[in-house]
C-alpha cells in the first residue's frame, strides 16, 4: 500500500470533499423540488437523531485507529495493529446493536413526542439500518487514515455520493405517490444503500491491501495465547483506544447535545427580546439554513487537513520528532490561512450579492457580513484540535469545545434578550464560541509543540488578501451588470489577483506545487523558482 505525504494526502480529500460538496447540494436540490417543502421538513426533522446516534456509536472510532494506527507502522510494532482493530470491531458492534436497536424501538416515542410529527417515524425507521454501515466503516477508515493512504477514503466518498443521488430520488419518486412521509422515507433508504456502497468499496480495499493483518488467523492465535505477556499486551491496547476514542466521542456528543438545545435558548432569548415566534423560527432559519452553510462552506479544507494531521502529528510524536510535529503544525496553519483567507475576504464582500443570488433574501447579507470574518478561526480549529488528538492530548480538547460550548450558549442569552441585537446577537455568540475554543485549542498545543509566527509571511499573505478584497470589492458593486455576471466576475478575478500575488510573494513555491499528487509535477513547470 502506499504511503502519502502529509501534503499529498490532504489535497486528495480536499478534491473528494468538494467533489461530494457539489454532488450534495446537487441531490439536495433535486430532492426538494422532488418532496416539496413538507417532504424535506420530515427528511431534515429525522436527520439530528440520526447524527446524534452515529455520533454516540462511532465518533471517536476513526480518529482512535487512526492515531493508534500510525505510532505502532512508526514505532515497528505491527503486531499491535490486528489488537487495535478487533478491539474497534467489538467496541462497534456492541455500540451499533444497543444505539440501533433503541432508536428502532423508541421511533414511535421519538415521532410523535419529540419531533412532534408521528410521520416522520417512517423516515427514522429507514435511517435506522445506517447506524451499524456508518460504524462498520469508521474502523477502515480509521485503518487507511493510520496507514497515512486517503485514496481508498476520498474514492468512497465520491462512490457514496453518486450511488446516493440515484438511490434518494430513484425512491423518494417511487414512493411519492403513497404521500410524502413515504417519499421521505424512500430517501433515507437511498442514504442507507449509498453509505452501504461506500463500505463495501472500503472492505474491498482493505481486502486488497497487502500489510493487512489477517483477523480470522489472528483471532484464533489470541484466543489459544494465554499468557501474561499477551494479556498485558491486549489490555494496553483498550486502555489506549478508549483514552482516545472516549474525549473524542464525548466531545462531538456534548457538540451536538448543544446544537439541539441551541434552537430552544434562541426562541426564548428571542422572546424576551420582544419578537414574535413565528418571525423568530424565521429569523433563526435565515442564519443556520441560509448564512451558516455559506460562510462555512470551505470548512471541507480544513476538514481534510483535520483527517490528515492526526495519523502525521502521532507517527511523529511516537518518534519523538518535535522538530516534525512543529513543522506539521506550521504547514497545517499555513495551508489553512492561504484557502481560509480569500475564502473569508470572498464572503465578506459579496454577502449581499450572494444572499441575494442564492437565496432571494438580501437581509440574509447582514448576518453573513458579522460571521464571515470569524469563519477563518473555524477553519484553524479543526486542524488544532487534531494536532492535539495526535500528542494524545484528547481530554484537552473536549475540555475547550466544552467551555466554549457553555460560553456560546451564555452570550446567546445575554445578547439575543437585547431587542437592539436580536437574532444579530446569536451571530455574535456563535462568534464568540468559535474564537475561544479556537484561542484555547492554540494554547492548549503551544504548551507542548514550539511555535514561531512567521511575520513576514504574514504581512504578504495580509497584503495579497488585501488587494484581492479591493479587487472583489470594486467588481462586487458595480451593479449595472447582471448580478450572476457580476459575482463570477468577482471571483474570477479576485482569486486570478490572489494566486498571482501568491506567486510573487512566494507563498506558494515550486518545490510545494511539486509535491502535488497527480498534477504537481506538469504545474510546477510553469511556476519561477
Amino acid at each position: 500500500m502506499h504511503k502519502q505525504s502529509f501534503l499529498a494526502g490532504t489535497l486528495i480529500l480536499v478534491g473528494a470533499g468538494f467533489l461530494t460538496k457539489i454532488l450534495g447540494f446537487i441531490y439536495r436540490i433535486a430532492l426538494s423540488r422532488l418532496i416539496g417543502d413538507e417532504g424535506m421538513g420530515l427528511f431534515q426533522l429525522a436527520f439530528p437523531i440520526l447524527i446524534f446516534a452515529v455520533v454516540i456509536t462511532s465518533a471517536g472510532i476513526p480518529v482512535a485507529i487512526s492515531k493508534l494506527v500510525s505510532e505502532a507502522e512508526a514505532k515497528n510494532e505491527e503486531h499491535k495493529i490486528p489488537h487495535i482493530i478487533i478491539v474497534a470491531g467489538i467496541v462497534v458492534g456492541i455500540t451499533s446493536t444497543i444505539v440501533t436497536s433503541l432508536v428502532f424501538v423508541f421511533a414511535p416515542i421519538l415521532a410523535k413526542t419529540l419531533l412532534t410529527d408521528p410521520r416522520t417515524l417512517y423516515a427514522l425507521l429507514g435511517i435506522t439500518p445506517i447506524i451499524p454501515v456508518i460504524a462498520v466503516s469508521s474502523i477502515f477508515r480509521g485503518y487507511f487514515q493510520g496507514r497515512q493512504n486517503m485514496s481508498p477514503y476520498a474514492l468512497s466518498q465520491i462512490i457514496e455520493q453518486v450511488v446516493r443521488i440515484f438511490t434518494v430520488l430513484m425512491l423518494a419518486k417511487y414512493l411519492l405517490p403513497y404521500g410524502v412521509e413515504y417519499a421521505a422515507s424512500g430517501a433515507m433508504i437511498g442514504m442507507v444503500i449509498g453509505e452501504f456502497t461506500g463500505m463495501l468499496f472500503l472492505y474491498y480495499r482493505y481486502r486488497k491491501d497487502p500489510k493487512r493483518p489477517i483477523l480470522r488467523q489472528i483471532w484464533k492465535r489470541r484466543k489459544n495465547q494465554k499468557d501474561e505477556k499477551n494479556i498485558v499486551s491486549r489490555f494496553n491496547t483498550i486502555t489506549d483506544f478508549f483514552r482516545v476514542a472516549v474525549p473524542v466521542t464525548l466531545s462531538r456528543t456534548i457538540g451536538s447535545l448543544t446544537y439541539a438545545v441551541e434552537p430552544i435558548i434562541v426562541s426564548q432569548s428571542l422572546a424576551i427580546a420582544g419578537i414574535a415566534a413565528a418571525t423568530s423560527t424565521a429569523l433563526y432559519g435565515q442564519l443556520e439554513g441560509m448564512a451558516l452553510p455559506l460562510v462555512f462552506f470551505p470548512a471541507f479544507i480544513t476538514y481534510a487537513l483535520t483527517v490528515s494531521l492526526v495519523p502525521a502529528i502521532s507517527e511523529a510524536a511516537a518518534q519523538n520528532n518535535t522538530t516534525l510535529i512543529e513543522r506539521r503544525l506550521q504547514q497545517a496553519i499555513r495551508l489553512s490561512f492561504i484557502i481560509g483567507a480569500p475564502c473569508t475576504m470572498l464572503v465578506y464582500v459579496l454577502a449581499e450579492p450572494l444572499a441575494t443570488l442564492l437565496y432571494h433574501q438580501p437581509s440574509v447579507g447582514q448576518m453573513i457580513q458579522i460571521m464571515a470574518p470569524i469563519s477563518l478561526f473555524h477553519y484553524l480549529q479543526g486542524p488544532f484540535a487534531a494536532v492535539l488528538q495526535g500528542l494524545d492530548k484528547a481530554n484537552i480538547a473536549m475540555r475547550n469545545s466544552i467551555i466554549g460550548a457553555v460560553i456560546k450558549m451564555v452570550f446567546i442569552w445575554l445578547l439575543a434578550t437585547q431587542p437592539s441585537l436580536g437574532i444579530m446577537g446569536v451571530a455574535i455568540a456563535i462568534n464568540i464560541g468559535i474564537f475561544v475554543v479556537t484561542c484555547l485549542h492554540f494554547l492548549s498545543i503551544i504548551k507542548f509543540v514550539p511555535y514561531m509566527i512567521n511575520a513576514r509571511e504574514l504581512v504578504k499573505l495580509s497584503i495579497s488578501i488585501g488587494g484581492m478584497g479591493f479587487v472583489c470589492y470594486y467588481l462586487g458593486t458595480q451593479a449595472h451588470s447582471p448580478l450572476l455576471q457580476r459575482i463570477l466576475l468577482t471571483i474570477l478575478c479576485g482569486f486570478g489577483i490572489y494566486l498571482i500575488c501568491l506567486v510573487l510573494f512566494s507563498l506558494i513555491r515550486k518545490d510545494d506545487v511539486a509535491r502535488l499528487p497527480y498534477v504537481g509535477a506538469w504545474v510546477a513547470r510553469f511556476l519561477p523558482r
